[in-house]
């Protein structure tokens, strides 16, 4: 005979009673005495109706008999909890009874009520009914002697009972059983064997390779499931096998350390990036090399869907903690090459040299270098169209814009294009340019004197250019590139008359003159509606040649300069303020981070003909405040002027360029203007020379001009004045001069009439007649 010790099996009808519900009973069971208490004290004192006082005195009787009847039988645990749960009930009806009591023995009130604050404070604490619940609970848990059992027969202790014994008390094995077990080697705990369901069942679906290793209690990778052919449903082979599953990590680990770098990278594309949720999920790693400083990789999504990757999460994914080392080109809507750096390669850029800064045979110049080595150029002319190009680079302060503009004036030098430059900011930003150009503005006002010259040489061309309609390159005329720098301060100029003429000169050059070798350069910071004199165009025409984006302080104006000329596929990185090498999270845990960062002026995104490319502009040395690289490369090569035609076209502002008069018109920057020589180089000095009677002429401004010339809906609005009958749309047309050589175009009047009418400034009174309301 054996006595065994097992737990006390849960009552039914009791719940069970964790801490957060103990809690919570008490706390209610509190606020009950607190209020019964109340009502005990005052409720004996009013006049209430007598079974409403009988109800308090039969609630403690009925509870008192209650308990006695409970305290017959051996369950001393239920007699204990129901004494601690009838406790309350019998002082609040005693306490009660005794205020009603207190006329007839005439004693003060005040006892009763004493008795029943009294009851009140010892039953808030102590919640006997909450306890009486957690008393039956922890009785319930406590170990009981089980009745002695006769001995029986003594239970199998082999391997293969064993197993069959946990198999057989597992619930989620149910009706099946375990059949030709095998063990693999002795005192190993692997097998494997055959699962049975009952005959004519299948077998159970809950019966998984998650539920056999829980019934084993071993890892779910250790268990292995396969039908068995030539059967039905209702056998199931199975392997359990923790043994083999430890080895085969083991084995992967190994392997891991001992694969490739090649492989290793397929292994965590495959694992980190091409994952739902992931980098890149449906994203194909479809090639790779592997370089000593650089990784390529060549990726590409299925066909008919387009390339989706999320820069910073391809960052995590394959561990790089500077994302400035991570850059992607797009190659079309699916594809794209991603180059891995194990440093930023710009953070050390080298100065430009003469052959970098000179035009090559496709009207090319190269401003910088890209990240993977090759050089950044720009187009300053396209030979297929016969066109100047037009550029816009935008940046925040101390991005790098003014030191490109200097790259470009000397390269225009250098290459033999008229360079005529506007530093609104006054000179401060380019003072390497005065005197090495052909005309160096400072300030506003010089800048707007110098924009009325160009506008001039500009018409001056298409009057000459015989009809043509393209540049000739290699013709009388030279290329113009004209740059302004900081243009947003003339351009949101608070004087209005300067905000509009300027806007509106700067946007007729870029719609004209590209055709008659005119090309603009604008530097700005915001490419904000309000930055550009709320002029549309001049952020589009300017688009159309080239646009670097340097680091911004806003992503609106990134996506102001991409909208529109964005190539299909490219990701655009933000450029950050500094680079920090060595500020991972480990070197900032053990206060090793480095806290110098390099900082990234002229680093940004360079979008020309259909790509985007990450580069930084040719660094220079700074010396005394001035770069003299740049000023030897610009006085080793002879300036290029405006022949004398174009110089008398451009009047008394270009002919006095460079002189003290015109200096202390405008802001300077404090440098002295080196002399300036005009004329080609093979010109002389006769052919160069302006004329000394044009010297003293101011250029008239063309937006003054232009202002004076009716609109088309002013010379309509005119012809019907004195017409109160009206006139029909063919004699409106006559009126305003359609079919003459300066007057407008037939559709353009058919348009501005119906606009017209649209707005109620004209009345259509039928068979195309209008007048005025």
């Amino acid at each position: 005979m054996t006595t065994e010790i097992v737990k006390a099996g849960p009552v039914a009808e009791e719940r069970g009673l964790t801490r957060k519900t103990a809690r919570r009973l008490a706390r209610a069971e509190r606020l009950v005495y607190g209020a019964a208490g109340t009502w005990a004290a005052i409720g004996p004192t009013l006049e209430l109706p007598w079974w409403a006082h009988g109800a308090a005195i039969v609630t403690g009787a009925v509870s008192g008999w209650r308990l006695w009847r409970r305290m017959e039988g051996d369950d001393w645990t239920g007699q204990l909890s129901a004494a601690m749960r009838t406790l309350p009930v019998l002082g609040w009806s005693a306490t009660y009874t005794a205020g009603l009591l207190a006329p007839v023995f005439h004693y003060p009130n005040g006892w009763p009520m004493l008795g029943a604050a009294a009851w009140t404070a010892v039953m808030v604490p102590m919640a006997p009914f909450t306890r009486s619940k957690g008393l039956r609970q922890a009785a319930e848990k406590l170990p009981v002697l089980q009745e002695p059992q006769p001995v029986g027969e003594p239970e199998p202790v082999t391997f293969q009972d064993h197993v069959r014994v946990l198999w057989a008390r597992a619930q989620v094995t149910g009706e099946t059983e375990l059949h030709g077990i095998r063990q693999y080697q002795a005192g190993e705990p692997d097998f494997e064997a055959v699962i049975l369901a009952p005959a004519g069942q299948a077998m159970p679906p809950a019966l998984n390779k998650r539920a056999i290793a829980a019934v084993f209690d071993v890892p779910e990778d250790a268990v292995d499931t396969r039908e068995l052919p030539g059967y039905g449903p209702g056998r199931l082979a199975v392997q359990v096998a923790p043994r083999l599953a430890e080895a085969r990590h083991h084995a992967q680990l190994h392997a891991a350390l001992e694969e490739t770098p090649g492989q290793a990278l397929e292994r965590m594309w495959a694992e980190h990036v091409d994952i739902t949720g992931g980098a890149a999920p449906g994203v194909d790693l479809v090639q790779h090399d592997i370089g000593e400083d650089q990784i390529r990789l060549w990726i590409s999504s299925a066909r008919g869907q387009t390339l989706s990757v999320n820069h910073a999460k391809l960052c995590s994914a394959l561990e790089i903690d500077d994302t400035s080392r991570l850059v992607m080109e797009g190659a079309g809507p699916r594809e794209a090459v991603v180059y891995i750096y194990r440093a930023n390669p710009l953070l050390e850029v080298r100065a430009p040299t003469r052959e970098d800064l000179t035009m090559d045979e496709r009207g090319r110049i190269s401003i910088g270098v890209a990240h993977d080595g090759s050089l950044a150029r720009i187009q300053l002319f396209n030979f297929d169209t016969g066109r100047a190009q037009h550029g816009i680079a935008a940046g925040t302060t101390g991005a790098g814009k003014s030191g490109l503009m200097r790259l470009l004036g000397a390269a225009q030098r250098i290459s033999g294009v008229i360079s005529w430059m506007a530093d609104v900011q006054g000179g401060m930003s380019m003072p390497e340019m005065e005197g090495r150009i052909d005309y160096f503005a400072k300030g506003p006002v010089e800048t707007m004197k110098q924009l009325r010259a160009l506008h001039a040489v500009k018409v001056y061309r298409e009057n000459h250019s015989s009809g043509r309609g393209d540049f000739d390159f290699h013709g009388p005329w030279r290329l113009i590139q004209w740059t302004g720098d900081e243009i947003n301060r003339l351009l949101s100029s608070l004087d209005q008359d300067i905000r509009r003429e300027a806007a509106w000169m700067i946007g007729d050059l870029q719609k004209t003159g590209q055709k008659v070798g005119i090309g603009v350069d604008l530097a700005v910071q915001s490419l904000h509606l309000k930055e550009l004199g709320d002029n549309h165009e001049i952020r589009e025409k300017g688009k159309e040649g080239h646009v670097v984006m340097l680091r911004t302080a806003s992503s609106s104006t990134q996506g102001m300069g991409l909208d529109g000329i964005s190539p299909e596929g490219a990701h655009i990185s933000p450029i950050p303020e500094r680079i920090y090498q060595g500020a991972g999270a480990k070197e900032l845990f053990e206060g090793t981070a480095a806290t110098e960062g390099v900082p990234t002026p002229g680093m940004g995104w360079l979008i020309t003909e259909g790509k985007a490319v990450l580069f930084r502009t040719f660094v220079l040395k700074k010396v005394n405040g001035r770069y003299p690289q740049l000023e030897e490369l610009m006085d080793s090569c002879p300036m290029p002027t405006l022949t004398p035609g174009e110089a008398r076209a451009a009047g008394a502002a270009y002919a006095r360029r460079g002189t003290p008069a015109t200096a202390a018109e405008a802001p300077s920057a404090g440098t002295t203007s080196a002399p300036i020589t005009t004329g080609r180089p093979d010109q002389t000095k006769e052919e160069a020379a302006p004329a000394p009677e044009t010297a003293d002429e101011e250029t008239p401004s063309p937006f003054a001009a232009a202002a004076k010339t009716p609109t088309i809906r002013q010379r309509i609005l005119a012809a019907l004045a004195d017409k109160p009958e009206g006139l029909a749309l063919k004699d409106i047309r006559a009126a305003v001069g359609c079919g003459t050589a300066a007057g407008p175009a037939t559709r353009s009047v058919n348009n501005e009439v119906s606009t017209l009418t649209t707005e109620g400034a004209l009345i259509n009174l039928g068979k195309s007649v209008y007048r005025l309301p």
